[in-house]
């Protein structure tokens, strides 16, 4: 009795070397503000208790766009195969969790026996044979693991640290389709409005085309001058034609993210419509709130704490596992006289078990979750760099954008008055006609470059969206229009 006593102190007391100690999230290493919006005027509040507005959209005045984010959420493949993962993550966790209570099965059979003579050589003769017996048993059996070093707290632990990885994968999921949404809805828009400035464009060189073969007729022209100004108008009317494809690739793509026929959503998309206007950028208060609300940063946190989990699963395989075991039930050679008297039958009693001889290979195991423990880690701080990096990037992207937009706007406005004069003086006989086409192509170029310019300032505003995690500040300050 007192050895028994001695060996269970010793394993209560080594316990605690054998566990992992408590886990606790790493630190976010992030500079106090971001670079790339020291320089502007507007702020925006970026703290995650009041105004994160996690996995919305922030409203742009397009409805249309809004309609399709909110059928991406209800209807695309991606995201329901992801919520089925979360889904099964969560069984998985109560699975673990049922653990901690015994395990109980009910059993019946039948079975027709004959014992071997041999079993028993003092009680037969030579050549003596036990008869045919039939045995008829049911009952219960239990068994019920005493989680006295952690083993199984530490393995529900990893499952509901697992539970967070793949909701922080659904949500990622959800960030960036809706990014990938609202890029190729901008560019479905842009590519209208490059469509438009190339007809109009189009329509203008046809005009001066048609003036130039009338001067051509009347005798006052030249060959030369119709020549060139046919050139313009075939190679601004060849432009059309890849732009018309964009315009379907994006319709096309968008149907697959909301989860509906290409051709049905494309039909609903024809109608040009003019892309919204977006706010200035604005200053993101609280850098480490930013980042740790991104998913991907949030997943592999909590990978790191399934791995740290894990480890504290498997050290506790150098204890011992007591396991209390009991069975209870009726046993007869007829099914009838089951629960009569006498066919009771029942054990119960504790099994230790201590793999005293297998410590090499529960090291090895401790030694394979140390080394997942530490590739978690490293790939945490990997993720953290990747999101600085990306919040950074799509900050000046945006910023820059927005600024070149500015000056293309001043740029095709010149162009186009610069145009509308080399025509007048043209028609008046004032300036040739080489005026006339570089002023038109000057025009083309301007115009198509704005419109491209509107666009990239769109698709940074989405990928801007997604850097910061599918949370979107309030702004403090009016939105300047574009």
């Amino acid at each position: 009795m007192h050895k028994a006593a001695l060996f269970f102190w010793i394993a209560l007391t080594s316990a605690g070397c054998a566990s992992a100690p408590g886990y606790r999230a790493p630190e976010v290493q992030v500079p106090q503000t971001f670079r790339e919006t020291r320089d502007t005027a507007i702020a925006f509040a970026a703290t995650p208790s009041d105004t994160a507005k996690l996995l919305k959209w922030p409203e742009l005045g397009d409805s249309t766009l809004t309609r399709l984010i909110n059928q991406l959420a209800e209807s695309n493949l991606d995201v329901q195969a992801a919520e089925a993962r979360v889904r099964g993550a969560r069984a998985a966790r109560t699975e673990a969790a049922l653990d901690f209570a015994p395990t109980v099965t009910f059993a019946g059979s039948y079975t027709r026996q004959r014992l071997s003579s041999a079993t028993f050589p003092a009680s037969f003769t030579t050549g003596a044979a036990f008869p045919d017996q039939n045995i008829w048993d049911a009952g219960f059996d239990a068994s019920w693991e005493l989680d006295l070093f952690g083993r199984v707290r530490h393995n529900v632990q990893a499952q509901g640290a697992f539970v967070a990885v793949n909701q922080e994968d659904l949500r990622d999921i959800q960030v960036s389709l809706t990014a990938e949404l609202a890029r190729a809805y901008f560019d479905l828009r842009g590519a209208q409005e490059q469509l438009s400035v190339a007809s109009q464009n189009a329509e203008n060189q046809r005009r001066t085309f048609n003036l130039t073969r009338e001067r051509l007729q009347a005798g006052r022209g030249t060959a030369f001058d119709t020549e060139r100004a046919q050139a313009q108008l075939s190679t601004t009317l060849a432009s059309i034609p890849s732009l018309e494809s964009r315009v379907r690739e994006a319709e096309y793509q968008i149907g697959v993210l909301v989860g509906r026929s290409p051709a049905i959503v494309a039909a609903e998309l024809e109608t040009p419509v003019p892309l919204p206007d977006f706010p200035e950028l604005g200053e993101l208060s609280a850098p480490d709130s930013v980042i740790r609300r991104r998913p991907d940063v949030s997943a592999a946190e909590r990978q790191l704490a399934v791995e740290r989990a894990l480890v504290g699963a498997a050290k506790a395989d150098y204890l011992p596992r007591i396991t209390v075991g009991g069975s209870a039930g009726y046993g007869a050679s007829e099914f009838d006289a089951l629960g009569d008297h006498g066919t009771f039958r029942y054990f119960v009693g504790p099994v230790i078990t201590w793999p005293l001889l297998n410590l090499g290979r529960i090291k090895a195991r401790v030694d394979q979750s140390n080394a997942r423990q530490r590739e978690a880690q490293a790939q945490y701080e990997a993720t953290v760099l990747r999101a600085l990096q990306d919040v950074e990037t799509s900050l000046v992207r945006y910023r820059t954008a927005r600024s070149r937009l500015a000056r293309l706007r001043d740029a095709a406005d010149a162009s186009e008055r610069a145009a509308e004069l080399a025509r007048l003086r043209f028609t008046g006989g004032v300036a040739d006609f080489l005026q006339v086409l570089d002023a038109e192509r000057t025009q083309l170029e301007a115009q198509d470059q704005l419109a491209q310019s509107r666009t990239d300032a769109a698709t940074a505003y989405a990928a801007m969206y997604k850097a910061l995690g599918g949370s979107w500040p309030s702004p403090v300050g009016k939105q300047r229009s574009q």
